[in-house]
């Protein structure tokens, strides 16, 4: 693949679709759904501007990319949420990743299951597709629950709440994936490795190291802010170079550096919020268009529609009975133990839709292919996500404009 020529492209509609971001929003439309399509515009089904390519290419590509996308959106996810907001509310937000990731990770591993049953993909397989689209994207999350539309038609609450969802359960989803993996392995299931590395050191700890690197960034962000040495224009390359920083240094580390973002943000921000001229620049929305595009546009380039159209109408009955069963039910199940939601159908209801698939489950996708060789893990996240994009793009203003209306009437 011609990578000047992917950059050119990336490039030539990051431009169009900043010049004429308002009307795109007034049609209900997405930067991820946009990018998506116009990749599949130029891919090997139609203008065939960029050919097919090997499955080796495809997950080399799609692994690095997504890492950074997922770090660039979990850094700015990190800092729209307010501190005081993860303080008084951290028991039930805790709650609700980890039993909500639970619940996810059944449903979708059950509806997989019923659909295609043991002549397709076995159950073990199905356990981790179920996980590899448990979490919820920050991506295309960020273009829904960000902007004028998303602040006027939905609370603080709502929005911060799935926020914190969307950046703490992508790096949460890494140990099930992993687990999912092992027991696809059988009887070589290594359980203590899994505790002792995957829980303890990639997670725990990478989550300790990432606070502490957090926590000294914002202090250093302070101190020259105080002496005069950074202005709000250095912010956003702050944010970034951070962001990469805790990546990159916890990946060779061999730890999991997408949760390390994420907490690492969070202590980053806390600093952030005394320094009120640096907050004012509109951060999140800088780093949220530079990664958006290439993603998208990329992942539309790579649709196996030959692989779909084997599925045949199972595809069409997995899309649709994940979107609407994989996350919904299961917080309504949530709902009686959470009295902040005591009365609020229609919070519980918005909470429960707004739960895109995206990012972190493409590189959740390849990352399990890798492992275990099951061809079909990408063929059926791949479908997932395209969904996904779709449905929760188009829907996103309507479905605010509803909650909205449905809550002031």
């Amino acid at each position: 693949m011609d990578l000047m020529l992917v950059i050119f492209f990336i490039s030539l509609f990051t431009v169009a679709a900043a010049t004429v971001v308002k009307p795109i929003q007034n049609l209900l439309l997405t930067q991820p759904l946009l990018a998506m399509l116009a990749g599949v515009l130029l891919g090997p089904q139609l203008l065939d501007v960029f050919h097919t390519v090997s499955s080796e290419e495809r997950n080399h590509i799609l692994e690095l990319a997504c890492k950074i996308t997922i770090a660039m959106a979990l850094m700015s996810t990190a800092l729209r949420i307010p501190v005081d907001f993860i303080r008084r509310k951290l028991r039930m937000l805790s709650s609700l990743v980890f039993f909500g990731m639970v619940l996810m990770w059944i449903a979708s591993a059950a509806i997989l299951y019923w659909v295609v049953g043991a002549d397709t993909l076995s159950f073990t397989e199905c356990i981790i597709i179920g996980a590899v689209i448990t979490p919820t994207d920050p991506v295309i999350s960020s273009t829904i629950l960000s902007g004028k539309m998303a602040e006027k038609f939905l609370p603080e609450s709502v929005r911060h709440t799935i926020s914190f969802e969307s950046g703490a359960n992508d790096g949460l989803a890494y140990p099930i994936v992993l687990f999912s993996v092992f027991l696809f392995k059988g009887n070589d299931f290594p359980l203590s490795e899994w505790l002792s590395r995957s829980i303890l050191y990639e997670t725990v700890l990478a989550g300790i190291v990432a606070f502490i690197v957090g926590h000294f960034a914002g202090l250093l962000m302070h101190k020259t802010h105080v002496k005069g040495y950074m202005t709000n224009k250095s912010l956003i390359s702050f944010s970034i170079g951070l962001a990469l920083l805790l990546l990159s240094g916890l990946e060779s580390l061999q730890m999991n550096g997408i949760i390390g973002v994420f907490i690492g943000g969070l202590a980053f921000s806390r600093h952030l919020e005394e320094n009120e001229d640096l907050k004012e620049e509109r951060v999140q929305e800088s780093l949220e268009r530079l990664v958006t595009i290439p993603i998208f546009f990329l992942f539309g380039l790579f649709i196996p529609w030959q692989e779909w159209g084997e599925l045949g109408w199972s595809a069409v009955v997995i899309a649709a009975l994940i979107l609407l069963l994989r996350r919904v039910p299961g917080f309504l199940l949530m709902k009686p133990f959470f009295s902040q939601y005591k009365g609020k159908l229609y919070d519980i209801l918005v909470m429960g839709w707004f739960g895109p698939i995206g990012v972190a489950a493409l590189f959740y996708a390849v990352f399990s292919a890798k492992q275990t060789g099951i061809d079909e893990i990408w063929t059926i996240t791949s479908l997932i996500v395209f969904s996904s994009t779709i449905v929760h793009g188009i829907t996103s203003i309507p479905f605010e404009k509803l909650y909205h209306n449905l809550k002031t009437n």
